[in-house]
């Protein structure tokens, strides 16, 4: 078929959708040389017609048209609404496993493209049925069927969001240079951020915010005004001129504090306001806002940050996995009771009198069992709560929100596939919790929060809450998660999962860094749960596992330092692994901690009860996971020394500071006088070795001299110039030091 015959046949075509689509479909193969649905696949499973079950609420089938891996596509009549098409179709997406284009169609006028890929910015190709002549969109059809690659965006939603971070950055740092109130220059920088993805997800009438910010350009003293009396009107639900404002409510617009801008910064705004807020990600949204909002971690704002994958290490095991294994339970359940009510319609169909009314009695019975079985799932979903006890910006607890969503979204949909009515989803912000002590980063989880459940109502196909848009989030809250002012334990939330990445500092930082009453008072509130010498991190891997042992958490999942594997770090661990359960861990994992990169270790484990398949260890499935996060061996951490070693073995010498000095520093010293008070410095001067040293295989024949060995004698004695440093000054003498002239050992 030429384009010319297709576009003689079907433009403005007065067909019925049902009448005219599969038709209008297969003339598009003949068009595009593309082969059909029955050439390709004739079980239509993965290229074909009404794929899927009969859906209870009308329709046979998710997609008009489906191809696996290509497109789900969905038809309407000629000028129909085809924004109302690409929402039945999202609802749907789950169901043909998410394909990378949805396309909607009216018979008559238009085809519309949408791209489907998790991490790029959205985009749209509209083909007017009259323009199929032009090659290039042809070409775009050709490629929805051949090759939707072609059709992907480049731009990922991680390299917008840090495109708009950089400009609110930019916006921070001016203001603060003009105001000395640091967290209200941050909520009204969340407030413009918030302004703009509402425009653009049509939540702020088309337009409303970026033709302010044009009149603001043509008179910045207006600005001030302007933007008064938009948030203003966002607080309570109200009018800007004849146009209607939504009731936002949230606490995002608690007041209308404005700062002025200067035409420079209206132009940076203006600027921001033209990308497309619609996509930002908010699982990295609050980390490079906090870096920019934040004057403390400014030097931050290039470095990397810790990507979506990484947190889905913690909260698939922690939550998807079980959640998704009570869901396959349940549907097996669901599919075997409507199996029985369908088997017992069918035998009241044909029977009469009282066999045939009590068969039709136990159908409706099954019907209703199957009912009740899902209904106790999306009850055990909606009332299943997620805690993050240092949540920082909120990236675990807006992908722990989604988790949740989609969970409920697959389980509603698969459900109406066997026959149940389905229902608007009712998982919200309310299921996820967060402590967080700073005020920064406090606000943006709760605006990362509010994006990305908006987000993912828009593209799963539902309108996104009204009356208000916004609830509150009172339970993200802005405190110190585990010691309390009084110099008590911080009490958390009871949550059915606690996740997180609590602060990483080192216990011999942290009197320098949280001064030295905090860390004594911290130090005596946990002193029956922490051992001295333990890192920061511990007090919450010790107040997770309380929860667990109190029942007030089912799981835990946290980011720690590789460190726990051993010393005073382990022994949490140890007390977990003794009366509780480590199901799932990575050992020593890349991660991004304040910008910097670190190697740490991915603990989830959950009390002695718990139910759960085998452990997993790195991502292979083991018997056992040891507390030092090894498995399926001896466990070491339950060696004894020996006896025999006893006075014969020493593990040599353990650094404690930067007392490094250079050889030749060392060698003026060592050959200087006495001090006064008649010692010589090579009591307390010695040369550095450690483990290494050893394991690189040194010669068997050595001789050290301190201070008097030069390069060409060392050279003359077979030893590597280079193994004299790194020298060690230490507090006091050092046992067992070299001799000035030794030779054998190391």
């Amino acid at each position: 078929m030429t384009p010319h015959e297709f576009i003689t046949k079907w433009q403005n075509s007065k067909l019925k959708e049902r009448a005219a689509a599969q038709e209008h479909f297969l003339d598009l193969c003949r068009l595009l040389g593309e082969k059909t649905p029955a050439q390709v696949d004739a079980g239509g499973l993965d290229y074909g017609f009404e794929v899927g079950a009969t859906k209870t609420g009308g329709g046979h089938g998710f997609a008009d048209v489906f191809k696996r891996g290509h497109f789900g596509w969905e038809y309407k009549g000629t000028r129909a609404n085809l924004d109302a098409a690409l929402l039945q179709l999202q609802r749907y997406a789950v169901a043909l496993d998410n394909p990378p284009l949805l396309i909607v169609s009216d018979i008559g006028t238009t085809i519309r493209i949408h791209t489907n890929w998790t991490n790029t910015v959205s985009k749209a190709y509209d083909i007017p049925i009259a323009e199929l002549e032009d090659a290039e969109k042809r070409q775009w059809l050709k490629a929805a069927f051949a090759d939707p690659e072609a059709l992907r965006p480049t731009k990922t939603r991680q390299q917008l969001t840090e495109e708009v971070a950089g400009k609110f950055a930019e916006l921070a740092r001016s203001l603060r240079a003009r105001y000395d109130e640091p967290e209200e220059v941050a909520h009204f920088i969340n407030r413009l951020v918030f302004c703009m993805f509402a425009e653009d997800v049509k939540l702020l009438k088309e337009g409303m915010f970026s033709r302010m910010l044009e009149r603001a350009l043509e008179e910045p003293a207006e600005f001030e005004a302007f933007a008064r009396d938009l948030f203003r009107a966002m607080s309570t639900g109200g009018r800007i001129g004849f146009e209607k404002v939504a009731w936002f409510n949230g606490g995002l617009f608690d007041n209308d504090r404005v700062f002025p801008l200067t035409p420079a910064e209206i132009r940076l705004v203006h600027e921001a306001s033209k990308r497309y807020w619609g996509d930002i990600d908010p699982s990295i949204l609050g980390t490079l806002f906090e870096r920019g909002l934040d004057p403390d971690k400014r030097s931050q704002l290039g470095a990397h940050y810790t990507d979506r994958d990484k947190i889905m290490m913690i909260i698939e095991p922690v939550i998807i996995a079980p959640l998704a294994a009570e869901w396959a339970e349940a549907k097996a359940e669901i599919a075997a009771l409507m199996e029985k009510a369908a088997a017992l319609d069918a035998t009241a169909k044909t029977q009469r009198g009282k066999a045939g009314s009590t068969a039709k009695g136990q159908a409706t019975a099954a019907l209703n069992s199957a009912q009740a079985v899902l209904d106790r799932y999306l009850k055990r979903l909606a009332d299943f709560r997620v805690l993050d006890p240092a949540c920082g910006s909120g990236n675990f607890l807006y992908l722990a929100l989604r988790a949740l969503k989609d969970l409920e979204h697959r389980a509603q949909v698969e459900a109406e596939a066997l026959g149940l009515p389905r229902r608007f989803p009712s998982i919200g912000p309310e299921v996820v919790r967060g402590i967080e002590i700073n005020p920064y980063a406090a606000e943006l989880a709760r605006v990362s929060v509010w994006i990305g459940e908006i987000q993912w109502m828009l593209k799963n196909g539902f309108e996104a809450a009204q009356n208000p848009v916004l609830k509150p989030l009172e339970t993200i809250e802005c405190r110190d998660a585990v010691l309390n002012a009084d110099g008590t334990r911080a009490e958390w939330p009871e949550a059915d999962a606690i996740i997180g990445n609590p602060p990483f500092l080192g216990d011999k930082k942290m009197i320098a860094e949280l001064g030295e009453d905090y860390t004594a008072a911290l130090r005596r509130a946990w002193r029956d749960c922490v051992r001295g010498g333990a890192d920061l991190v511990i007090y919450w891997l010790a107040k997770a596992w309380n929860q667990i042992h109190n029942g007030y958490a089912e799981r835990v999942g946290l980011v720690a330092t590789n460190s726990i594997r051993g010393g005073a770090n382990r022994e949490i661990l140890t007390k977990i692994a003794q009366h509780g359960l480590i199901f799932n861990a990575w050992s020593d994992e890349p991660w991004v901690v304040e910008g910097a990169a670190v190697r740490v270790s991915l603990v989830c484990f959950g009390g002695g009860d718990i139910v759960h398949g085998r452990p997993r260890l790195n991502g292979r499935p083991v018997f056992r996971i040891n507390s030092d996060l090894t498995a399926d061996q001896a466990d070491i951490t339950t060696a004894q020394p020996l006896l025999s070693n006893r006075n014969g073995a020493s593990n040599g010498i353990s650094k404690k500071g930067s007392f490094d000095i250079p050889g030749e520093l060392a060698r003026i010293w060592l050959s200087a006088p006495s001090n006064p008070n008649g010692r010589t410095n090579s009591d307390v001067l010695a040369p550095w070795y450690n483990g290494l040293h050893v394991a690189r295989r040194w010669p068997d024949t050595w001789i050290v001299h301190f201070g008097e060995c030069s390069e060409s004698e060392a050279s003359l004695y077979e030893l590597p110039f280079e193994y004299l440093f790194p020298w060690s000054v230490q507090n006091g003498k050092a046992a067992g030091l070299l001799e000035k002239e030794r030779v054998g050992g190391y």
